[in-house]
């Protein structure tokens, strides 16, 4: 099943979850990305042993699902009371997940909730929705050999990617291409499974 096969994280900035560390412990205050910071969410579905003909159509579905649900969530950001944006409203949201992850006996929590899908999504579609941005998602893959240098070959081929931007479309990010980010980040995990 595609779904337990996935695995998100946010690429840019790169320093994000040292960021969310600090604004959990009080050391930041909302927002912590810039205006003209860019930031990129990446899904992959497949991680572990790609995605198969018969899976495309099950991930597209989930890709659909998944962008539907972060751009309610801007939405939802965006149109309700500036409290919901409040700094201390947004710390006690990231340390109730904390702790309901705590509850749940997850291992190295402390360590990991920078890491955590829902605060990543919820992180960005804050951001988002605080300066008024655009943005979008575009789906790749399966990923083929020849799309890969050797070094991440190995972690991506077969494997359906989906980025998420700060932007109106993929010419506003300034890159060549959305995917760079994804495997740049790849190649900075080499030797390590996402």
């Amino acid at each position: 099943m595609i779904v337990g096969d996935s695995y998100m994280a946010m690429m840019l900035p790169d320093d994000i979850a040292g960021r969310i560390a600090e604004f959990i412990a009080g050391r930041r205050s909302f927002p912590f990305i810039g205006r003209d910071e860019l930031m990129c969410m990446m899904y992959l579905y497949g991680k572990g042993d790609g995605v198969g003909e018969k899976e495309v159509d099950e991930v597209n579905g989930l890709a659909q699902r998944t962008a539907s649900q972060l751009s309610q969530d801007i939405d939802i950001y965006a149109n309700s009371s500036a409290a919901k944006l409040d700094s201390e409203y947004i710390r006690s949201k990231y340390i109730n997940r904390q702790l309901q992850l705590t509850v749940e006996n997850r291992p190295d929590i402390k360590g990991r909730i920078a890491g955590d899908p829902a605060v990543i999504s919820d992180c960005f579609a804050q951001h988002v929705a605080y300066y008024k941005q655009d943005h979008f998602f575009e789906l790749y893959g399966p990923l083929k050999d020849s799309e890969l240098t050797s070094d991440i070959r190995s972690m991506l081929a077969r494997r359906m990617v989906m980025a998420c931007y700060n932007r109106k479309g993929a010419l506003e990010t300034g890159l060549a291409h959305p995917l760079i980010p994804v495997y740049v980040w790849f190649r900075d995990q080499t030797g390590a499974n996402p």
